[in-house]
């Protein structure tokens, strides 16, 4: 073993042994921090044990040395002055305390300056370590000198718990003038305050309920509203004053120290805020009632919820007014969080809406919006990015139906990308939470999704085609770029990416798996009528010559042919099976909608949807979705007459025809070749079709072909697939074609 193999060695068994000390090191400090303070009351109570078994054994030592009167008033003398500089001490280092804390605290809010000055734990240990310093003094008083041992015990566990005592002062204070620790009080008061008076209220509807008439429960029924807590509360209306004047303090907290650049204490106050809104909605649980779009229904409005939310917005106004993005982006945060807890509330009636969540949410859109003026883009993506976790969440709580308005206002925002290119990131961050939220929406919808669905297909929509009209850029596409986290089908955690995964989870999924079978159905509701949207997108993209056409040409085949997978799902009901198949027939035959000019089938071609045509149409007849693979091959005899009729350098005609040929081959029977046949022949004679001299071209193009196959390990999947075909049956086809091709049709 050389000296190189030991230093390796040697470093190893160091790193080890350092990376193990620090395990250790971090799960002592935890240790502690759970349990320091029980470790450090037995080692005091040990300590006092062993003082009390030492004390005879320490008087057995002493013998008659306190007997003396010298020796006696020694100690006498030396008690007394010992208490009373302790009790000056004790007197002097709680001004001193006292007074540095109030100082650090002078700028909060009256109410909590009183409560902080006065708090109770700090003046509990001034007064036991005063009491300890005239118990030492008094130890001065022992009326002879067999006292005189238990007498300096005593003195010394005085002076020991004394010193611990100014200890702890010393930390309290430090803590009372830490604002965190200022915010964790107020906030612990007011929680403690609504838990107490929640308790109070359950007590008090156990009596007032055999007052008020009891509603009628069927069993398996909804519980109604508690009228005997509410009442309780209505009768005690000022039962939240404590929570309600905790709010302006911390948002009084979450600016002060905004301005001073602390936004840890600001972080923190928000977080509190949301804590006490949390004990809130818990102490009233059982007395929210649905909200009824018809009439007002009491006790549906929330004064404290209200505050809440009217102080957040009037703290993102002044932020925006100061230019503060950082307070800016907490409040959003803090509203966000609000959202949550009005989730989790649990109304009672017939409507469920969560309309204190509602009203959070357009608290929300409303506070992005007026970020738009102030150009922060940074902050315009963080309030996208917190609406679109809102959304999300919002699947796991309610209806379907209360996310749409989130939805809708992301898109709106994603339209400043189209009018301020400098915001283009803002656009990119709204469609990466669209095509999040349409992702979570296939999987966590309920019941009906068509209408959210439809409303957020059309969002997407109208925001792609608004980008689409601003200028691409030549190199690295914008288009794509912007467009890509919904549409792109090269990016794993895209939508498409995504749903890719999810089709193949699906196909694993067992029959009887019910949550496979609803998620199936969201799918088949979100892919009817999806062709629509699809060839608007697709016809701008190519009338505005974006690099998006390769993503939208891309997107409508790979979408179709998952659809059409899918269908062969297990958890695949008939009724889905046959609705997805159709799905993907029509998503497809939007390719037939490419305009018939010159310009624009170059560009087209350039996205290879030659290629694209025949892999659809090969995979959909190797699994046997003929409806499928037959409007393939229409589309690729459309494309071969759209498309053969210009010369574009790309071989269009030849290419398209080589791509049917490949497919009537792979059928193996002669009715395929002959109908291809038939087809090919009606095509050039339509109307429309190419020129004679672009046949010549391609006739011989497929003859020159036809005498040099290609080999297998060419590089377009046509190729490729004519390759492994037999070499005499697609030789005479290819000759075949190139005759028909050639000859001037009727």
């Amino acid at each position: 073993m050389n000296i190189s193999t030991l230093h390796t060695r040697y470093k190893k068994i160091y790193a080890a042994n350092v990376l193990r000390f620090f395990r250790v090191k971090i799960q002592f400090v935890q240790w502690r921090m759970r349990h320091g303070f029980k470790l450090m009351t037995l080692c005091l109570l040990a300590a006092a044990l062993f003082t009390v078994l030492l004390t005879p054994h320490l008087q057995r030592m002493t013998g008659d040395y306190f007997s003396h009167e010298d020796n006696f008033a020694a100690l006498r003398s030396l008690l007394g002055g010992t208490g009373a500089a302790l009790i000056g001490a004790a007197a002097i280092a709680f001004s001193l305390i006292v007074f540095a804390m109030q100082t650090n605290v002078e700028r909060m809010p009256h109410g909590l300056f009183t409560q902080l000055s006065s708090d109770k734990r700090l003046l509990s240990s001034f007064l036991g370590s005063f009491l300890s310093a005239i118990a030492v003094a008094g130890m001065s008083l022992i009326p002879d000198g067999s006292w005189g041992v238990p007498a300096i015990v005593a003195a010394i566990w005085g002076i020991t718990l004394i010193v611990l005592l100014f200890l702890f002062a010393y930390r309290r204070a430090l803590q009372l003038i830490n604002p965190i620790e200022q915010l964790a009080i107020m906030s612990m008061t007011a929680q403690q305050d609504l838990q107490r008076w929640s308790r109070l209220a359950d007590n008090a509807a156990l009596l007032l309920a055999e007052l008020l008439p009891s509603p009628i429960v069927a069993a398996g029924a909804e519980l109604p509203l508690n009228t005997a807590k509410a009442k309780f509360y209505k009768i005690n209306s000022n039962w939240n004053n404590k929570a309600r004047q905790a709010i302006p303090y911390a948002i009084s907290y979450a600016k002060r120290f905004a301005e001073q650049g602390d936004y840890e204490v600001t972080d923190h106050a928000f977080l509190h805020l949301k804590l006490i809104n949390t004990a809130y909605c818990e102490a009233k649980h059982g007395t929210f009632a649905g909200s009824n779009p018809l009439f007002d229904i009491h006790g549906t409005t929330d004064g404290f919820i209200n505050t809440s939310l009217e102080q957040l917005r009037q703290t993102m106004k002044a932020a925006l007014a100061k230019g503060d993005e950082r307070l800016a982006e907490s409040t959003l945060r803090a509203i966000g969080g609000l959202y949550e807890v009005y989730l989790e509330i649990d109304y009672r009636g017939p409507n469920k809406s969560k309309h204190h969540a509602l009203i959070a949410s357009s608290y929300m859109v409303s506070a992005v919006k007026t970020i738009i003026p102030h150009n922060m883009p940074d902050l315009m993506m963080e309030g996208i990015r917190l609406m679109g976790r809102a959304s999300r969440i919002a699947l796991d709580h309610t209806s379907p139906t209360e996310i749409i308005s989130i939805a809708q206002a992301i898109a709106t925002l994603s339209y400043i990308g189209a009018a301020n290119p400098s915001h283009q990131p803002v656009t990119l961050t709204a469609f990466e939470q669209l095509a999040d939220l349409t992702y979570d929406l296939l999987i966590k919808g309920k019941h009906d999704i068509h209408d959210p669905i439809l409303q957020l297909r059309s969002a997407v929509t109208e925001a792609a085609k608004m980008f689409l009209n601003t200028p691409d850029t030549p190199l690295s596409s914008m288009h794509r770029s912007t467009l890509g986290p919904y549409f792109s089908c090269t990016s794993g955690s895209s939508f498409r990416g995504k749903f890719t995964l999810l089709v193949k989870q699906l196909l694993g999924a067992p029959v009887e798996d019910a949550h496979a079978s609803e998620i199936i159905d969201n799918i088949e509701t979100w892919a009817e009528q999806i062709y629509i949207p699809q060839k608007e997108l697709l016809l701008i993209a190519i009338d505005k010559r974006s690099s998006f056409t390769f993503d939208a040409i891309d997107w409508v085949i790979g979408v179709a042919q998952m659809l059409n997978e899918l269908s062969n799902a297990p958890a695949c009901s008939e009724h889905a099976q046959d609705k997805l198949r159709t799905h993907a027939v029509w998503l497809v035959s939007t390719l037939s909608w490419l305009p018939d000019e010159r310009e624009s089938v170059i560009f087209t071609q350039n996205h290879n949807l030659s290629e694209g045509l025949f892999e659809a149409a090969l995979d959909g007849y190797r699994q046997n979705f003929l409806a499928f693979y037959e409007a393939c091959k229409e589309l690729l005899m459309g494309w071969a007459k759209k498309g053969g009729k210009y010369e574009t350098g790309w071989g269009v005609l030849e290419t398209t025809v080589e791509a049917l040929i490949a497919l009537a081959i792979e059928e193996g029977t002669p009715e395929a070749m002959a109908t291809l046949k038939i087809k090919l022949r009606q095509m050039l004679a339509s109307e429309g079709a190419p020129s004679l001299e672009i046949r010549t071209r391609a006739a011989t193009n497929l003859v020159d072909n036809a005498n040099k196959l290609r080999r297998a390990s060419g590089f377009w999947s046509i190729d490729r697939t004519l390759a492994r075909q037999d070499n005499v049956t697609v030789r005479e086809a290819l000759i075949e074609m190139a005759g028909i091709i050639n000859v001037e049709q009727p």
